[in-house]
């Protein structure tokens, strides 16, 4: 079973709520910068609640781009023109989508944390394992979780999640304003750290609503599915990793 603590689950919300509002951003490439950033500082704090001390850059692999700086910095340049001209339709776009998108990103994150949750509590991504190895296991892991949400029907848990936070007002300006200071914070930061109370309080209410929401028998077995889907992709990755 995945953590399903208030505090893992507010991580959760708080991070899924970032990588959403981070869409806005009117930076090109920055957005999608702070949107990786979102999700890594859930992963590194997951880790660290985990008792996994190495850096949330040896599994990069769960979070973001695995290619490396050198690709990155060409591919930066490659797509620059492209980004630039189609940017401003695409924050159009993302404003008409708002709420679609909130649904989705939350549903990464909800799912992700979940998982990850749950391959540490298995011993999995062990802090004794070589950094090469953590990154293949990382690879793997992001694979079948991705395989996992592919073959997934996923309306069930956006609706359920747009439902439970649809009475929280301000959550995607509380997100918005936490967005900013999250771009420089060092490995393991609180992302609700430069946030007012009020927007803390926000951000717990919402997590309550959504930890009530997943509580359900209809949610408990949508969640039991996905865990099983993921596992048996991650079970195929492992054998093939193992035959090569």
């Amino acid at each position: 079973m995945g953590d399903t603590s208030a505090s893992a689950m507010q991580l959760r919300l708080v991070c899924g709520l970032l990588a959403s509002a981070a869409r806005f951003v009117p930076v090109p490439f920055l957005d999608d910068l702070l949107r990786q950033k979102a999700l890594q500082l859930m992963v590194s704090r997951t880790l660290a609640a985990h008792g996994r001390a190495y850096s949330s850059g040896s599994v990069g692999p769960l979070y973001g781009d695995e290619d490396g700086c050198l690709q990155g910095c060409l591919m930066f340049l490659l797509l620059l023109p492209l980004k630039l001209i189609v940017y401003p339709f695409r924050k159009i776009f993302g404003w008409i989508m708002t709420a679609k998108n909130l649904a989705r990103d939350l549903s990464e994150a909800v799912l992700l944390g979940r998982a990850l949750d749950r391959v540490l509590s298995a011993g999995r991504l062990s802090a004794d394992t070589s950094e090469g190895e953590l990154h293949a296991e990382a690879r793997r892991i992001r694979l079948a979780f991705l395989n996992a949400t592919a073959g997934t029907d996923m309306r069930l848990l956006r609706g359920v999640l747009t439902t439970a936070l649809r009475s929280v007002s301000g959550l995607p300006r509380a997100a918005l304003r936490a967005l900013r200071g999250i771009q420089g914070a060092p490995e393991g930061a609180d992302p609700t750290a430069g946030l007012s109370s009020e927007d803390k309080e926000k951000m717990e209410k919402g997590a309550a609503r959504v930890m009530s929401a997943l509580e359900t028998p209809e949610m408990r077995a949508f969640l039991e599915r996905f865990d099983r889907v993921f596992d048996e992709n991650l079970s195929v990755l492992d054998q093939r990793a193992s035959a090569r």
